[in-house]
């Protein structure tokens, strides 16, 4: 149960590090490249060694690098939708991708489907849609990506947790979840660095401290919410398809609470109802996948 505990709070922490550089104005791309660079240290630090023969014998190391690279191309993703289609848009097709990875465990490993797990399935997506919505006077520039871009941050998301599944039950990562972890943060990072010295005006940007201090609390943050999540589907204490969906539901509820709290924003009635659906999500979650 700590392990799950430990997972939803590593998803809270990214929503609270990725609104607080939204608030000190600090550099989007600098702070995602020195968040994969403390979360690949971190994963080393915690397996206690850096094995490269190990790692690239691994029979994981190939969808390692395929993670590795849809990591960072998502997180770019999501920042050019939130100014091309706005954040509402963004926010609700990056929670709705919860329903994949649900989906794709019980279609894949044919986990077993209760009435209550479907309903609970509906309401994670009424919460999601209900909490994200606000009236918003956003201007998109082109109607193509409007509906292109958050499409593509749907599938990505969702493919991108499906196959941390996926790695877990094919090549049963369990010792090595560390190890697994800070590699395929590796391989972002180095997509990052890259992406950074072809970018103009990008390199002299980390020499800003809030680029650091942020991009390490969003570094530690972003490895325990793949770290944990493993360490939660090996205890088998709940269902895989329940535990993603406690997980991004109960940082939607949270997220609300913050939001409210530290950051000031209104609620509206619809967010209030959409809050309630997410504690009946987890409660009914919790019940089918115990």
């Amino acid at each position: 149960m700590v392990w799950i505990i430990l997972c939803a709070i590593s998803y809270i922490g990214i929503f609270v590090i990725f609104k607080l550089i939204d608030v000190k104005g600090a550099p989007l791309l600098n702070c995602i490249v020195v968040n994969y660079l403390t979360a690949t240290i971190l994963g080393f630090a915690i397996f206690g060694s850096f094995p490269v023969a190990h790692i690239v014998e691994a029979n994981w190391f190939p969808i390692g690098i395929l993670l590795g690279f849809l990591f960072i191309v998502t997180f770019l993703l999501v920042g050019i939708s939130s100014s091309k289609t706005g954040i509402v848009i963004t926010t609700v097709a990056s929670k709705m991708s919860l329903v994949v990875p649900m989906l794709f465990y019980i279609i894949m490993y044919g986990e077993p489907v209760s009435a209550v797990k479907i309903v609970a399935i509906l309401l994670a997506v009424a919460s999601v849609i209900l909490c994200t919505y606000k009236p918003s006077k956003e201007k998109t520039k082109s109607d193509i990506w409007k509906i292109l871009l958050p499409a593509i941050i749907f599938i990505a998301m969702g493919a991108n947790d499906s196959l941390v599944i996926y790695s877990r039950e094919r090549f049963g990562i369990s010792d090595d979840a560390a190890l697994f972890t800070a590699t395929l943060f590796g391989i972002s990072l180095l997509c990052g660095i890259l992406y950074s010295i072809v970018k103009k005006g990008t390199l002299r940007k980390f020499l800003t401290f809030k680029t650091w201090w942020l991009g390490i609390l969003l570094g530690s943050f972003n490895f325990g919410s793949v770290y944990f999540v493993i360490q939660s589907m090996n205890t088998g204490i709940i269902s895989t398809s329940s535990l993603y969906g406690i997980c991004n539901t109960s940082t939607i509820l949270l997220s609300i609470l913050i939001g409210v709290i530290f950051f000031k924003e209104k609620l509206t009635r619809l967010n209030v109802v959409g809050g309630i659906c997410a504690i009946a999500t987890i409660i009914l979650l919790a019940y089918s996948g115990m």
